[in-house]
């Protein structure tokens, strides 16, 4: 396939890499709501309205209440991702056009890659809250103990189990969160995989039913799907940190789709240099939505 690389073999290679993209998993995509339309340098995802109160026996002929609000604006920026490789082989429209090249599926691969660590870090990072002026400040939900589900009388540090699944669940109740109306998921490493599997399938009987497992693995638990990924916060020295979240404590969105471009790179001996950049934002909602359960590596 010598020749020159006409406009034909690039719009190929951004169709291909469009259809890449789609194939690869971005593993956080439906586990947060997302937003098409950002604009700026900042944007307001939401103005979270704190809990209000009603009133019981009130006098007849009274005044009509009009009860205070708490309002906390959440923000969130952009971050900026991209990714380009000159192309360095002679055949050049052979690697604009072979859907499984590295120029298609490393790029889009690259591009996925570091949108699951932007979503990831919304998890536990700080967001941007108040009103003219946001102000950055850190996660402050629950944590469910490395100790929790151990044998009582002997605590004991201990891995993932179905008990921390549980208090991580009270937690959100806890704070009147109504975990039947909400969508949940749970994100593990693969080694917190393992040990809820060992917990289901030698413990945890009466759980086993209740969650979709295939050899070695669980893929669901109480309803909640698992996420498997290691882009959760670090924890401490031989810990790990798993998270239970509701989609509605969690958003994210784009400020420019991806764009997709291949140009003659003048600096690079006019060697064709295929381009990838968009700029997306993430951001937690609620703390009390986000819980972390810590376990014992």
């Amino acid at each position: 396939m010598a020749g020159p690389v006409t406009d034909a073999h690039r719009i190929e290679y951004r169709e291909n890499v469009q259809l890449a993209l789609q194939e690869k998993k971005a593993i956080f995509d439906s586990a947060f709501m997302f937003d098409s339309d950002l604009k700026g340098k900042q944007v307001m995802m939401t103005d979270i309205v704190g809990q209000m109160e009603a009133r019981v026996d009130a006098p007849e002929g009274g005044d009509t209440p009009d009860n205070e609000a708490t309002h906390e604006p959440v923000w969130v920026r952009p971050r900026r991702i991209d990714w380009g490789k000159v192309i360095t082989k002679e055949d050049q429209i052979k690697a604009l056009t072979d859907f499984k090249s590295q120029y298609v599926q490393g790029g889009a691969a690259a591009v996925v890659r570091k949108k699951n660590i932007i979503l990831a870090d919304a998890l536990f990072g700080p967001r941007l809250i108040g009103n003219e002026i946001p102000v950055s400040t850190p996660w402050a939900g629950q944590t469910v103990g490395i100790q929790v589900g151990s044998p009582e009388g002997a605590p004991a540090d201990i891995g993932m189990n179905v008990q921390k699944i549980l208090r991580a669940i009270r937690y959100m109740e806890d704070a009147e969160i109504n975990i039947e109306e909400e969508e949940c998921y749970l994100a593990c490493d693969p080694t917190e995989i393992e040990q809820l599997y060992n917990d289901l399938t030698y413990v945890n009987k009466d759980y086993r039913a209740k969650a979709v497992l295939e050899e070695k693995r669980v893929l669901e638990i109480l309803g909640i799907p698992i996420i498997p990924t290691k882009r959760v916060a670090d924890a401490a020295a031989n810990q790990s940190c798993a998270a239970l979240w509701t989609k509605s404590g969690m958003a994210w969105g784009e400020f420019m789709p991806l764009d997709i471009n291949s140009q003659p790179n003048p600096n690079k001996q006019y060697r064709e240099h295929p381009y990838m950049e968009t700029w997306i934002g993430a951001t937690r909602l609620e703390d009390a939505r986000v819980v972390k359960i810590l376990n014992k590596y």
